[in-house]
């Protein structure tokens, strides 16, 4: 049978593995194959981030003519983008639960009414996102039924008093995943507000956000039992607020200390023996590379929740820009680790290619480095134009699992 003739029915399946691009080449095929690839089951879930260079007038007309009513999600990312094109997605789109606008910049004067933004989404990601500050007036009213939400720092130009940031964690009460990525008009006070309010989180990123100190992370862990996802990169944490933490009552499995410069031995000696359920650790550049020391490895395999639990679930590890470990210290850990698939120790003054000799041969563990490997692994190395591997095996998932970025990929 020729592919001309399939039924309709087999085609709409066929075409429905197919990018935006490709649609709209099979679509200038013939007449049958346009109406078929124009049909609006397949522009459920579409990402124009690529084409943000197209005019408004175009992106207006592609939304009523090709998307609506089915759409479910979009992603504008890098867009200029008016009120006009959200009045149109809530007037034609009424199943969007997926609002992508990344990198956006908001030009004109939004009004604040049940036609300016839309209102029963799920998952939102205004990261990194600019314009004019009544977008973000409008967006702070359609927060209600968010599970995911990602913010930007301009977000938070329109809290000008205490009673506008009590209120916006107040209406967040339903989010399970939050990104505050490089906001650094966050605070620790913010993060209090959050931790009273949103009792369901399970996943909170602060990336860079320099200007949080930890005063609240204890009653944040306290408060949001189902946390199981932390990222703190960047923060100002110090080890002062975190000892005081009640981490073993925590069920958090995924942390990221990376580039806290306040943090030091003593804080990890304190912490990481308590989180019982780590799955995945980032520690890079910790306390300027000198935070994680043999001591702090030492201090995670002696404890009594590390033998229960760490050495069985601890799959990511990642101490780059660590100057104190040595070979013996990390080999021991590794054997140690059963379940450790993942080991990146990129540019760690102390190692030398002797630390994957001490490393039984039946490992699984993949080890991402800068000096030559003798086993399955990934050399990196600024001489060279690209990383090259040494062996030929399946990429290992290093990302977070509980993040805001795998949440979007998942519909």
């Amino acid at each position: 049978m020729h592919i001309q003739d399939f039924p309709d029915t087999t085609l709409l399946v066929i075409f429905s593995f197919l990018r935006v691009s490709d649609l709209c080449r099979v679509a200038q095929a013939c007449r049958s194959w346009r109406l078929i690839a124009y049909d609006s089951a397949l522009w459920k879930s579409v990402n124009l981030k690529r084409f943000h260079k197209l005019n408004e007038i175009c992106l207006i007309k592609l939304i009523r003519c090709r998307m609506a009513p089915l759409l479910y999600k979009i992603n504008l990312g890098r867009f200029t983008l008016s009120p006009r094109v959200f009045q149109v997605l809530v007037k034609n789109c009424k199943q969007l639960k997926v609002l992508c606008l990344g990198s956006v910049t908001f030009v004109e004067d939004f009004l604040v009414n049940t036609e300016s933004f839309p209102r029963h989404l799920t998952k939102l990601d205004i990261r990194h996102s600019s314009g004019h500050v009544s977008a973000f007036t409008a967006i702070s009213h359609c927060l209600q039924s968010l599970q995911c939400f990602g913010l930007s720092n301009s977000f938070f130009e329109i809290l000008n008093t205490e009673v506008d940031k009590r209120h916006l964690f107040f209406s967040l009460k339903a989010v399970r995943i939050l990104e505050f990525s490089y906001c650094t008009s966050l605070t620790d006070q913010m993060v209090r507000y959050l931790a009273d309010n949103c009792k369901n989180l399970r996943s909170l990123c602060l990336r860079r956000c320099n200007n949080i100190r930890g005063v609240s992370l204890p009653v944040l862990i306290d408060s949001c039992s189902s946390l199981t996802s932390l990222v703190l990169d960047g923060t100002s944490i110090s080890d002062d607020e975190v000892i005081p933490v009640r981490w073993e009552r925590s069920v958090i499995t995924e942390v990221d200390l990376s580039w806290c410069r306040h943090l030091s031995q003593a804080g990890l000696k304190s912490m990481l023996p308590r989180c019982r359920f780590l799955r995945y650790l980032r520690l890079c550049c910790c306390g300027y590379g000198h935070a994680i020391t043999d001591q702090v490895l030492d201090a995670m395999l002696e404890s009594h929740a590390m033998l229960r639990s760490h050495c069985n679930s601890l799959q990511v590890l990642d101490l780059s820009y660590s100057s104190e470990v040595t070979n013996s210290a990390l080999a021991q850990f590794v054997v140690s680790s059963p379940s450790l698939l993942y080991l990146r120790v990129y540019h760690c003054q102390k190692l030398t290619s002797a630390f994957v000799n001490l490393i039984p041969s039946d490992s699984q563990v993949f080890v991402v480095a800068n000096f030559a490997l003798q086993r399955g692994g990934l050399v990196t190395s600024a001489t060279l134009e690209e990383p090259w591997t040494l062996m030929s095996e399946t990429p290992v998932n290093y990302s977070r699992t509980a993040s805001l970025d795998q949440s979007l990929r998942q519909d």
